[in-house]
Order: structure tokens, then sequence, then C-alpha cells
């Protein structure tokens, strides 16, 4: 041995200097001489990936598998896309017999490489360095590798272009149906198995727990398994709660549409019954599948208490109320949390007004939170009131999908009784998107219209509606109980502007959103003060703020930096002499959304276009003056 090679007697120097290069730098060790390739074949062939995009297929040349036969006994960790990729290791891989870890339902992510799908942490630290044999490295050719021919001048380790290719090799030319190749996977999986008694970690398809022959093994044989489960049974098992933490500055987006430099995961549902009955007769593999998962969601979540304290902004998808619990109970002090859910994903779950640590785990937030959003999301009022009364850094306050199409599935909505009766510190807010319900309407008629299927051909337009509010001569007088009723709506009215006037930083008010149910919608229709106005759809919000100066509007005098006001599919009294105040009062306030009452066939097919004048004969007074006296506000 060379002087040189003297440093390689010591294992944990060795061992640094391997974990350092890269498979094509370890396969280039290889070729220096006899001394290194002993040194480094070892660390070359430690983790072998079998991927079918791979540029050269593994093991399908006789002179891969001379290659395989060699150093198998090397491999620790073999991650395989399918159980028939293990084919080559029937024959050439018996001396496959010191593994570790296998999978065999692995996928790659084609931008990067690594792997795609959810494994413990334990299991991606098995050959976590080592790479993936073949994936990802230089494609440049690596001739007499590992004992190779010399001349070869293929791909390198595992296949030679100039050496006969699996069609040669495989005993059939024939093409397999999908069946076929499943059950000639499970059997490959079964003599793999077999070989390694002493595997900790598996990994298989869903359909192999059916196979009674390789459960059996599992269950007798591998007396060292620590993890076993299948890919598939994450997914059947429950919705999974999808987060995202990063820092403030991270907003580049790689190839996948990850966040780089992100924390990402996933918490796992823990809920369901186990999918296959085989498993029932060996209880330790049972209950490796059902503990998977929680080794899966502790690695997640030590991963979130270990994260970096700059880690301040949050994105997390809808789940279970104990997951989403988990996750904002060990982030670091959030500014931004951002509430998404996947359009098709149905199991969304409701947070009800008893899910007190979902609040507590909010609320530890709450004195740097800066930005909230949670449109889509089903979650308890009583959490969104208790923010509102604890976080004074509070700036953006977001509760509504920007679907003008469609209603949403649910939206956050605040109680007018329960403001009335808080204090909100969030002064500091800027944004304010958020509906506000549960006000007494008693001016309000609804008629359910039976008679009137709004479906094609189309109606023809109906008349044009009246302006609201009419003018006072017009409108009907209340008295007796109806008339006390106002008086008290109005007092709740006035409680709750009051309270939203003290956000002096308000750039958009938005108390309404467009939205219609085009799903063949029931419509009633829609009297207020007795003037009959429009058909409305059960979206349309009839216990709304009425926003009239008899109702309190003018709480909301200090708004001074009001830019945009919305108050769409609202069942609102503004009028001529509430557009003159707020013009008045709000110097920068340039937007108004649902200011017009439209009818619903102007408003659902259009058909007023085609009658010359209609719409502008239908806009009330109020827009009219404002289209003549201030054309810099948009009226929509």
């Amino acid at each position: 041995m060379a002087c040189n090679d003297k440093v390689f007697d010591i294992f944990k120097l060795t061992q640094l200097i391997a974990d350092n290069l890269s498979q094509h730098d370890l396969a280039l060790c290889c070729l220096v001489n006899r001394s290194f390739l002993k040194t480094f074949a070892p660390h070359l062939w430690h983790s072998v990936t079998i991927h079918p995009d791979d540029s050269y297929p593994k093991f399908q040349t006789l002179e891969g598998r001379a290659g395989l036969l060699r150093n198998g006994h090397h491999i620790r960790v073999l991650r395989a896309y399918d159980p028939i990729a293990l084919e080559p290791f029937l024959e050439s891989g018996i001396t496959c017999t010191n593994l570790v870890s296998l999978d065999v339902a692995h996928s790659l992510n084609q931008f990067t490489g690594d792997v795609a799908t959810t494994r413990t942490l334990a299991m991606l630290s098995r050959g976590r360095r080592r790479g993936s044999i073949g994936v990802g490295q230089k494609s440049s050719s690596i001739p007499a590798m590992c004992g190779f021919a010399p001349s070869s001048t293929g791909s390198g380790l595992f296949a030679a272009s100039t050496s006969e290719t699996v069609g040669s090799l495989s005993p059939s030319n024939r093409v397999r149906s999908r069946a076929e190749l499943q059950s000639d996977g499970e059997s490959y999986l079964v003599s793999v198995l077999e070989r390694n008694p002493q595997l900790e970690f598996l990994v298989v398809p869903s359909h192999c727990l059916d196979c009674q022959a390789i459960v059996k093994v599992a269950g007798e044989s591998l007396l060292l398994l620590k993890e076993f489960y299948s890919q598939n049974d994450l997914w059947q098992r429950g919705p999974s709660t999808y987060f995202s933490l990063r820092k403030p500055s991270m907003r580049t987006l790689n190839q996948t549409g990850s966040v780089l430099g992100a924390l990402e995961g996933n918490l796992q549902c823990t809920d369901g019954e186990l999918l296959h009955p085989h498993l029932n007769d060996y209880p330790r593999l049972r209950d490796m599948q059902t503990g998977i998962f929680d080794r899966l969601n502790h690695d997640a979540l030590e991963g979130i208490r270990l994260a970096d304290r700059d880690f301040t902004h949050l994105d997390m998808s809808h789940g279970w109320p104990s997951q989403v619990t988990q996750i904002l109970m060990r982030t670091p002090p959030l500014k931004h949390i951002v509430l998404t859910y996947d359009e098709d994903d149905d199991d969304r779950i409701a947070y009800t007004s008893d899910d007190n640590a979902v609040k507590d785990a909010f609320l530890r937030h709450a004195p740097t939170l800066e930005h909230l959003s949670t449109a889509g999301w089903e979650f308890s009022k009583d959490i969104l009131q208790a923010i509102l009364c604890s976080s004074p850094t509070l700036r953006t306050l977001e509760t509504m999908e920007h679907d003008i199409d469609y209603p949403p599935y649910k939206e956050v909505e605040l109680d007018a009784l329960r403001i009335i009766n808080s204090y909100w510190v969030c002064n500091q807010v800027e944004v304010f998107e958020c509906k506000i319900l549960n006000v007494p309407r008693p001016d309000i008629v609804i008629t359910l219209l039976d008679n009137i299927l709004l479906v094609p051909p189309v109606p023809p337009p109906a008349p044009a509606p009246a302006s609201i509010p009419a003018a006072a001569q017009d409108q009907v007088p209340l008295s007796g109980t109806i008339l006390v009723a106002q008086q008290e709506s109005h007092a709740v009215q006035r409680g709750v502007l009051r309270q939203l006037g003290q956000l002096t930083h308000l750039r958009r008010l938005h108390l309404g959103r467009c939205g219609r149910n085009w799903d063949m919608p029931e419509y009633s229709q829609l009297e207020i003060r007795g003037i009959r106005t429009m058909a409305v759809d059960a979206y349309f919000d009839r216990n709304c703020l009425e926003l009239s100066l008899e109702s309190g509007l003018d709480e909301l005098a200090g708004l001074k930096q009001l830019e945009e006001l919305g108050v769409t599919q609202m069942a609102h009294r503004i009028g001529l002499i509430e557009v003159q105040w707020m013009l008045e009062n709000w110097p920068r306030l340039r937007t108004i959304r649902g200011l017009m009452y439209q009818d619903c066939d102007n408003e659902v097919y259009g058909n007023a276009v085609s009658v010359a004048g209609s719409l502008i004969e239908s806009e009330p007074e109020h827009v009219k003056w404002i289209r003549e006296n201030r054309p810099d506000i948009q009226v929509h």
C-alpha cells in the first residue's frame, strides 16, 4: 500500500471524506487504484435507487448484473419505484443480504432528485448522504468501475451500451398485464425479504399488504423491523395538514412550487382503521402500521420546534383541530398566519366554540401577529373575536375568499352582539375584510319565490328595482313593536360601528363579498321598509349592518385614511345622504363596491344589456349623483 493510502486506515476520517463526496466523485475515486476501490466501493454502493426515469436503467445489462453480484453485499439502503424493479435481484442480487432499509414505493422529485413522499427522519437518515446512485448525478461515462472491463464505454456502474440489454436477459419479451406485473413484483419482494432478515425499515405499495406471503415473511422473519408501512395508507386515513414556515424575505419558489429555504411538512391523520386484514395475524406489524403516523408527526413537530427563530410566516392548510394546535404551539412567535384549503378536499372540519385548545394556540401569537388570513376556513367566531381583543399589532384581517362567481364553503363571520360587549385592541388595522352578522333587521321582509326557477330559457328582464333607501314619503312608516325593534337594532348597529370607528388606520373596509349560488339556487323577494327591491339567493346577507346615518354611520367619521368600501351582497340602506356624508368625511375614498342594487335577472343573465337604456335607468339616485359630481369615484 502506498504511503498516501494509509490515511484510509483511519475509519472515521475515511467516513468523513466519503460523506462529503457526490456519487460521481466516489465513482471516480474507485478508478484511482485497487486501494481506493477497496476503500470507496462500500460507500458508493451503500445506497442504491432504481428509478424509472434513470438515464441508464440499472442492472439491465450483463455487465451491470455482474457488478450487482460482486458488490451487492455493500448495499445497505435500497430504493425502488415498484417491486417489479427487484427482478435483477432474483439471481444477480443473491449477495445482497445486508439491507437495513428497503423502500419499494419510492418516488423522486423530478426537479431536485429528493424524496417526494413522506418518510420518517429515521428512515431518511439511512443513506441520506449516500445520495441516489445514477440519479441526479453527472451523466458522463465512467468506465471500468468497480472491477468492470476497461473497455466499457456505457453509463458506467450499472449498464454498458456495449453489453447485452434487458431484452436478452428477460425470460420473455411478452408484454405482461398489470396483474401479472403486480404478482411478479410481489414474488421478487418475498425473495429479497427472505435474504435480509436484519431489515429495520420497510415501505411497500398498498397491494403488498394484501399479499399473505409478504406479510408472513415480514412478521415471522424480520425480527429487527422498526418501521413497516404502506405509503398509500398515509393518504387513505384522512386529510393531512400541510404547513410551510418561512422568513419574511423568503418568497422565492423553486420549480416545484415550494418555498426555497422554508421548513415544509405535513401532519398525518392518525384516525382510521387498518385496511389490510392480514396484519391482524401479526400484532407487531399492526402496531407498526398504526405507530408510523405518530413517528411521522413527531418528526414534523420536532422540525417545527427546532426551527429558526426568524421563521415568522406560516402558511397552513385546513386540517384537524388537534393538528393545527400542535403546529401553532411549537412555532416561534408568528407575524403572518395564512390559512388555506385544498379545493379538491371535501373533508373540511369545523372549528366550534368548544375548541379551546385551538383558540389558545392562536392567541399564543396574538402579541406579535400582523397578518391573518382565514379564507375558506370554518372555525369559531370566538377565536377571531379573541384575536381582535388581544392583538395590538394586527394590520391585516382577511376572512373572505375572492372568487366573485361562486359562494365559498364557509367564511368566518363576527357576531354583532359579541362585538358591542368587547373591546378591540387592534387599532393598527389597515385592511378589514370580514362579515359582521347577527344584526336584528326588523325592516326586512323575505318572501320565498316558489314559482320562479331561474334557469334557461332566460326569463324576460324584470322591471328596474327601486332605489334603496327610497324617498322618505315612499317608505312604509314603522310603528308599534316593529318601531321598538328597529330602535333596538340601531342601538346594536351603532355599537358595532363605534367599534369599527376606532380603527382609524383603515384603508380597506369590506363587510360584504361578491358571490352567487349558481347551483340551482332558491330565490326570495327582498323588501326593505316596504319597498320591493330584488330577488336574492340564500347567500345574500340579510342580518347585516344597514350603514345608514340613522343606524350610526356617523360613528365612522374618524376613518380619514379609508380608500375602499365593500358592501356587496348586503341588504344595506346606503342612499344619497349617506354617499354625500362618506365623500365629505372620507377624503381618500376612491372605490365603493356593492353600492348598486340590480334585479336578479340583470345580475345573473345580463339581459338588460340588450335593452336600450335599462341599466342606466335602473341606477339609484345616489349612484347617478356620484357619476355626475364625483366621476373619480369607482362604483361597482
